[in-house]
């Protein structure tokens, strides 16, 4: 595979998740970008070869085998090795559920971790390159949740326990029930465990409780309906599952530390800054 990096806006489908781009490169004795900072989250995955990521204060030497992240809008500098040169892999991602995915990888509180199966690792990104400049907006997805499904198995030590499972439970619940007036005695009663059983097991690995779990996802999901325009704050506080649009606005102050109408415009306000930005 030749040295290669792709750029494609058209592939951003204002998702959960968005890939914005991807790409290869077997690099020069030396080679580095930096210090600056990225505007999305930008995963390298290291093939063959060594070098440096310096982030926070901190160094990391990095070998085949390694993934390191950037996160947007942390300074950072990676270098490649003057004898060794790395060789890898990259893509850059962002959306509402991308904390939900490093959660799940290992990487919300890391910045380098080492992937178990590489190989099959490496085949996901090598396939979503390949994907990308055919436009394929499944396809290109398709590779880079297989790719962090992979990560998900390594950060678990490639084994789902019994808990993992109930905890996948109660997530697909929520994802799929936000939108109804639901509590965590649901989804224990769902499962079919204990309300005390569930909330340990959640917050070991989700680092929060089902019940924030709940509203996180309830906000995120209120942030999209209102920032695509076609939703009154009434509409999309009942379709999140919030009884009207009076506590719905009292919760998404609290979270987001402005009210839904301010966050619209302070959107645009932002949208309308980068563009004159360009």
């Amino acid at each position: 595979m030749n040295a290669i990096k792709h750029r494609a806006e058209n592939l951003n489908n204002g998702g959960s998740v968005t890939v914005y781009y991807c790409g290869y490169e077997k690099c020069e004795s030396g080679h580095f970008w930096g210090p600056a900072v990225r505007n999305q989250y930008l995963l390298h995955y290291v093939i063959s070869g060594c070098g440096t990521y310096v982030v926070g204060g901190e160094t990391y030497t990095l070998h085949a085998g390694s993934c390191f992240l950037i996160r947007p809008g942390e300074r950072t500098l990676y270098t490649a090795d003057r004898k060794d040169p790395w060789e890898y892999m990259w893509v850059a991602f962002d959306g509402f559920d991308v904390l939900e995915i490093l959660r799940r990888t290992g990487l919300v509180n890391r910045y380098v971790v080492a992937v178990e199966n590489g190989e099959e690792f490496a085949r996901y990104l090598r396939e979503m390159i390949e994907e990308f400049s055919g436009g394929s907006l499944f396809k290109v997805m398709s590779c880079f949740y297989g790719a962090m499904s992979v990560l998900e198995k390594s950060a678990h030590g490639g084994a789902y326990t019994r808990e993992h499972e109930y905890v996948n439970k109660a997530i697909g619940y929520i994802k799929s029930n936000y939108g109804y007036p639901i509590q965590v005695s649901d989804l224990a009663r769902y499962i079919g465990i204990d309300r005390t059983y569930l909330y340990r097991i959640f917050f070991a690995s989700e680092s929060m409780s089902p019940k924030q779990y709940l509203m996180q996802v309830r906000i995120n999901a209120a942030k999209k309906m209102l920032l695509s325009g076609a939703y009154t704050v009434g509409e999309t506080a009942l379709s999140c599952g919030f009884s009207d649009a009076s506590s719905f606005c009292s919760r998404f102050k609290r979270c987001t530390g402005m009210t839904p109408k301010a966050f619209i415009l302070n959107s645009r306000n932002s949208s309308q800054s980068s563009v004159e930005g360009e």
